[in-house]
């Protein structure tokens, strides 16, 4: 028993002895975790909205290949539906579809045609020559592509 009351006294002892935090502690802490919870909750509202962004601008990219057709050049300055252009190239009988086609319209703006003199061997003068030309395709997400002959 003697055993007893020894370690029970050993328990008041250490109990009294033990400091706790203050308040001053425990608030500067909270403050701590409370600015890098607010970090992390920016920077995953920045990927979400980038997230959103490439998403958009992928579907975009996706739309704008409707309007690459051979026929496009004839569009210069004007604002067609993707069912406009490829109208002449595909018959498009489903009607779900044509109604999705002109949904999706582009301002076109093409540039003229630039000559470009490429010199193979220098010696015999031998040249060939290739044209390019832009092509500004203007909505939510502007597009710029290049042809090449």
């Amino acid at each position: 028993m003697i055993q007893v009351h020894f370690i029970k006294g050993i328990d008041k002892m250490y109990y009294k002895n033990k400091k706790a935090f203050t308040l001053i502690e425990v608030m500067v802490s909270v403050i701590i975790i409370s600015i890098v919870v607010m970090g992390i909750l920016k920077q995953q509202s920045l990927n979400t909205n980038m997230a959103t962004y490439l998403l958009k601008r992928g579907d975009a990219e996706l739309d704008n290949t409707l309007f690459l057709s051979k026929s496009i050049k004839r569009y210069h300055e004007e604002n067609k539906t993707a069912y406009d252009v490829l109208l002449d190239e595909f018959s498009i009988k489903d009607l779900e579809s044509r109604e999705i086609l002109r949904e999706v319209s582009r301002n076109i703006h093409i540039t003229e045609e630039i000559e470009i003199p490429i010199v193979v061997d220098e010696a015999s003068g031998q040249e060939f020559t290739f044209f390019t030309n832009e092509i500004l395709l203007k909505e939510n997400y502007s597009a710029r592509y290049y042809t090449f002959k």
